[in-house]
């Protein structure tokens, strides 16, 4: 009887860490960008190029796009079009379709050497593709690159109703924000040491 306990009390230990670990968001910065001229954002039009690289609902694409224009409107920045606009986000979410990945890093023109990490403490493992994770970045006009990427476990299921999606992707992106560099410096949070653990030769990082 007390093993039967021990093991139960194990196995709802391991449960609670495994669940604790991968609920930080990571994010690399280009150090060099002067995150100070942004004052305005857009996301890409829906009739463009951007919707080819990831086949995703509707409703799913509202709910990402409603979360970013409520969580950047709090940083302050202004909404315009996307020729009038400062940057402009992208997002993706993460499936095990790797090629679509591929294809949208290459669509937002992502340099992994470009961008360092925001927390640099010498240790950063190397965090790994975790479908169902949401992938986001700020893109410069100047030049259509990436100059911010943040990387955070959202884990929309099939049980999920639009709801469940809206409060989720809106939880995502003010933990997201919080690396979001303000106008004055970076801002950074303790990176967790831990590293995502699957699907080893992809990273969203690389």
């Amino acid at each position: 009887m007390f093993m039967n306990q021990e093991k139960i009390c194990f196995i709802l230990l391991f449960l609670l860490t495994a669940c604790s670990v991968n609920n930080s968001a990571f994010s690399r910065v280009k150090k060099s960008f002067d995150f100070s001229s942004i004052h305005s954002y857009s996301t890409f039009e829906r009739n463009s190029v951007f919707s080819d690289f990831q086949n995703i609902s509707d409703s799913t694409r509202n709910s990402i796009e409603i979360a970013i224009e409520q969580a950047f409107d709090a940083k302050g920045l202004l909404y315009k079009n996307p020729n009038n606009a400062d940057v402009v986000i992208g997002y993706y979410l993460i499936t095990e379709n790797s090629n679509e990945l591929v294809e949208y890093n290459k669509g937002m023109k992502y340099c992994r050497v470009c961008l360092k990490w925001s927390v640099d403490n010498g240790n950063n493992p190397e965090w790994l593709i975790v479908p169902g994770s949401l992938v986001l970045d700020i893109v410069s006009m100047e030049n259509n690159r990436s100059i911010w990427r943040s990387v955070y476990p959202l884990k929309i299921t099939e049980k999920d109703n639009s709801n469940d999606i809206q409060l989720k992707t809106n939880s995502a992106l003010n933990i997201m924000l919080k690396q979001f560099p303000n106008n004055e410096s970076l801002i950074v949070s303790q990176a967790s040491k831990h590293a995502f653990i699957n699907l080893p030769k992809l990273s969203v990082f690389n």
